[in-house]
């Protein structure tokens, strides 16, 4: 659960997110604190990197852009119908006793319980909370990379960990992305993710990507996966024909 302080701050992100921009007077309302708290509050959300500090009010960074801490995307994983349905699909390429690498992403995270219905499962993770939940839900062998633990996401990603995927083999990998693109593939934010990628696929058979639509046609800083080393991307809605042509030509086999 979110501390006062961290709740506080999700409100604000989640405000800032619908209406782009918020006077101070407008946070001051809406969280029913002093001016001093949202101010302070504010001072830090930039620093995270997840607002602007504007004259009088603050404004959302780039929606698509920002890392929302990862407690706070927890917290709304009842309200995601769509990633559960995503994960729902998923659960159908899945068998007992696989040997499966499971990323930290949110939309991953959505997958555990349904793991709970299969024997003999093996699991590796470069995900805290995921290691935990799956130790919680399930009668599944997990490991947890090696490696450090990035600020405020609540996974472990860079080169210890990319050396020690390459000391397992899999038959399933199953990753989230931040974006999509039907050309170059996956695409990150942050480098250290990008890599735990690039190793998942390399050491596991076939590859399966969980992307809800506002992932798709998005590119990002850090290439991941190129689309000729994914096999199976799940979505939450049918896609037009020009994107099922390129999956096609591509060889990914498209599930929603």
């Amino acid at each position: 659960m979110l501390n006062a302080i961290e709740d506080r701050q999700q409100q604000i992100v989640n405000y800032l997110k619908v209406h782009q921009f918020a006077r101070v007077i407008d946070l001051i309302e809406l969280v029913n604190y002093s001016e001093a708290t949202v101010k302070r509050d504010l001072v830090l959300l930039e620093q995270s990197g997840l607002i602007r500090r504007t004259r009088g009010g603050a404004m959302i960074v780039d929606n698509k852009k920002i890392d929302v801490p990862y407690l706070m995307k927890v917290t709304r994983l009842n309200e995601e119908d769509n990633k559960q349905y995503i994960a729902n699909v998923a659960e159908t390429l899945i068998k007992d006793d696989m040997v499966i690498f499971l990323d930290s992403s949110t939309t991953s995270l959505h997958l555990v319980k349904n793991l709970s219905r299969f024997d003999g499962l093996q699991i590796i993770t470069n995900g805290v909370l995921t290691a935990a939940m799956l130790s919680e839900f399930t009668t599944a062998h997990v490991s947890v990379l090696g490696g450090s633990i990035v600020p405020k996401r609540a996974t472990i990603n860079g080169s210890k960990a990319y050396n020690d995927i390459l000391t397992y083999n899999a038959d399933l990998a199953i990753i989230g992305c931040r974006g999509l693109d039907f050309d170059h593939g996956l695409t990150e934010t942050h480098e250290g993710e990008a890599l735990i990628k690039k190793a998942f696929r390399r050491q596991a058979n076939h590859l399966v990507v969980l992307a809800t639509s506002d992932k798709l046609d998005h590119k990002y800083m850090y290439q991941g996966v190129s689309c000729y080393e994914i096999d199976y991307l799940i979505t939450d809605k049918p896609l037009e024909s020009d994107k099922m042509e390129k999956l096609n030509q591509h060889h990914i086999k498209c599930l929603y």
